[in-house]
């Protein structure tokens, strides 16, 4: 699959004839009361028709070429799907009191694995909602195609953004179907380091085709650094 596309998008996603809901632009993102301070917002890389956004808006950039700007409407089964009436259950107040949770309605929680909305508590007993918070709602995404990776090198860029959101300070030496990739410094010390460079390898191997990955760390004495100063 080292053919396939690897590009940049912005886009503002919002319920047809409703809010904001996401966007990877910061000024609206705060202009409409949905701004995340963990949130890195620019530009999405993604793998054309690798479902990496959703079906709809996958679709929609497969034609798509840098600069261009689309309005997209999406219907809920090529959105965040139907509403579902089996996904909404009744679970015991018990098990929120295990987990030292009091359930209160609104409040979203995980359970098994997954996240729910809880509707009601009532009588010893939660209503918990396992449908997507947009199932059922039809959306619409301004998208615009900001940028194509051309080279190996620029390929492999864009998906270490994908895995660690910046590929600033990267340094990547391509031999054949091998890449050596050193890891800056603010990188290497992520507590969840070990899952990115899993995440990473796993699409460099399925996108770009590669056999073999190795990663480089510098570990410098900061007490050494401290002597030279």
């Amino acid at each position: 699959m080292a053919n396939d596309r690897i590009v940049k998008i912005s886009y503002t996603g919002r319920v047809k004839d409703g809010s904001v809901f996401d966007t990877t632009d910061e000024r609206i993102a705060k202009d409409e009361g949905i701004y995340n301070d963990k949130k890195v917002y620019s530009p999405l890389p993604l793998v054309v028709g690798e479902r990496h956004v959703i079906e709809g808006l996958d679709e929609a950039l497969k034609d798509m070429k840098v600069g261009e700007k689309k309005t997209v409407e999406i219907p809920p089964e090529k959105a965040y799907g139907k509403r579902d009436p089996n996904l909404i259950r009744l679970v015991s107040l018990g098990l929120f009191k295990k987990k030292n949770i009091n359930p209160v309605p609104g409040m979203v929680v995980e359970l098994d694995g997954r996240y729910a909305k809880i509707q009601t508590v009532s009588g010893g007993r939660v209503r918990v909602d396992f449908n997507h918070e947009l199932a059922g709602k039809t959306v619409v995404f301004d998208v615009k195609l900001e940028d194509e990776a051309k080279t190996k090198k620029d390929k492999i860029k864009f998906l270490i953004e994908r895995s660690f959101n910046s590929s600033d300070g990267f340094n990547i030496k391509i031999t054949g179907k091998r890449a050596e990739i050193e890891i800056p410094q603010n990188a290497y010390k992520d507590k969840n380091l070990l899952l990115r460079k899993a995440s990473l390898s796993a699409e460099l191997f399925k996108y770009i085709g590669l056999d073999e990955i190795i990663f480089r760390e510098i570990w410098k004495n900061p007490e050494g650094q401290k002597e030279k100063k």
